[in-house]
């Protein structure tokens, strides 16, 4: 059976430092964890699960790097040795490297039939030969089946690193052949100063941006986050806050300007809840909920780049950010109304969501909270965004 590792950030001691060299950072246990199992004799199978954007695809690189260096260190690779450097540069003869695509963001049983080969032949740069997959829950059917071949008897001196945000699409026979280590989301610390270092950040807007991402360090520096994303969340999330002294007409005349001042949150903020149901600034309500960060909605459609009006899967896109958001700014002022302003996603955002909140009664917080949530529900039956958040801003509270 496979022996399965939980572990969950925290500050590292003198039995869970990780190695220096691992690029991973904030799963301090899990990475001092797969050094050890590296130091021995390393697993013919490794799977690595934890939520996407969190670091376990990471954790997997260095594994492989490590694998392959010629002069590994304390578990890790040393980064200078020609195996590292032809790693790093992702033209290491003996690493096979297999990830999802296609339309149908899937891996197929070709690849895998492809690697079942490649992996029987003798290793070209020295003694093993390692195949990584990545987002490995993606492998349909007929692929895990051709892969558990391999498993079940592997060729001497091969090693697979399976990387996934959950393990309950894959088959209990290749899970049973697998060590498994579950990482949960990085140590936040840790996470904001990756951020920060990667994007040339300060701080406090690494950590915001880090809470609008859900606590996933990795869909920010891939869509390569700035400043302006953070000060237009804030800004969103004020303008949000001062619809309470607004009107009912007059909101709605502002809120075209609000959906398209939404398309600066796309490249970071959780979007989306079409994988488990997430809310904007907070944790999945699934396990396996990864979000949807859209580093792809980050590119500018012909249209915008031309001068000309979003189209209309960019102002569905824009509504839907902003109706997160507005769940997030809800739930936060029901936290504070109920006296419990320790948990809200955003405690930068303190001074002001405690006035605010002290303008309605709890109760109407609630209520406005459970209209958003069925708003969101209604999104996700694939209802109209914007005639959302033209009901959401009629029903908005007024004190």
């Amino acid at each position: 059976m496979a022996k399965a590792v939980s572990a969950p950030a925290s500050q590292p001691d003198a039995a869970t430092r990780p190695p220096a060299r691992f690029a991973t950072r904030g799963h301090d246990a899990a990475a001092s964890r797969v050094a050890q199992l590296l130091t021995g004799v390393p697993p013919h199978a490794l799977l690595i699960v934890g939520p996407r954007g969190a670091g376990a695809g990471t954790l997997a690189r260095d594994v492989a790097a490590t694998l392959l260096c010629m002069s590994p260190q304390s578990g890790g690779a040393c980064g200078e040795c020609r195996a590292c450097k032809l790693v790093a540069a992702e033209s290491h003869a003996d690493l096979a490297r297999i990830s999802p695509s296609g339309a149908a963001d899937e891996i197929g049983i070709t690849p895998i039939r492809e690697l079942e080969a490649s992996l029987a032949l003798l290793p070209v740069e020295g003694g093993r030969r390692v195949a990584l997959i990545e987002r490995a829950d993606r492998m349909s059917e007929p692929a895990q089946n051709a892969l558990l071949k391999t498993l079940e008897e592997p060729p001497a001196q091969t090693h697979i690193i399976l990387a996934a945000a959950e393990d309950s699409s894959l088959l209990p026979t290749i899970r049973s052949r697998c060590a498994v280590i579950r990482l949960g989301l990085p140590d936040p610390a840790a996470a904001s100063e990756l951020i920060a270092t990667r994007l040339g950040l300060d701080a406090a807007t690494a950590t915001r941006l880090l809470r609008m991402s859900g606590g996933r360090p990795g869909p920010l520096i891939d869509a390569g986050a700035s400043g302006d994303a953070a000060r237009a969340h804030a800004a969103l999330r004020r303008q949000i806050l001062d619809f309470v002294g607004v009107a009912p007409h007059a909101r709605l005349r502002q809120l075209p300007a609000l959906i398209a001042d939404a398309s600066a949150i796309l490249s970071v903020a959780i979007v989306d809840g079409e994988e488990g149901g997430t809310e904007e600034g907070g944790e999945p309500e699934g396990a396996d909920a990864a979000p949807e960060s859209a580093a792809t909605s980050t590119k500018k459609s012909p249209a915008k780049r031309a001068g000309g009006k979003p189209t209309p899967a960019e102002r569905r896109a824009n509504a839907k950010a902003l109706l997160h958001l507005w769940r997030g700014v809800a739930r936060d002022l029901a936290l504070v109304a109920s006296s419990a302003p320790a948990s809200v996603a955003f405690p930068e955002d303190l001074h002001e969501l405690t006035p605010v909140a002290a303008r309605c009664a709890q109760t109407t917080w609630r209520d406005a909270l459970i209209s958003l949530d069925r708003a969101l529900a209604a999104l996700r039956r694939n209802g109209n965004p914007e005639l959302l958040l033209d009901a959401i801003a009629l029903r908005w509270p007024r004190g």
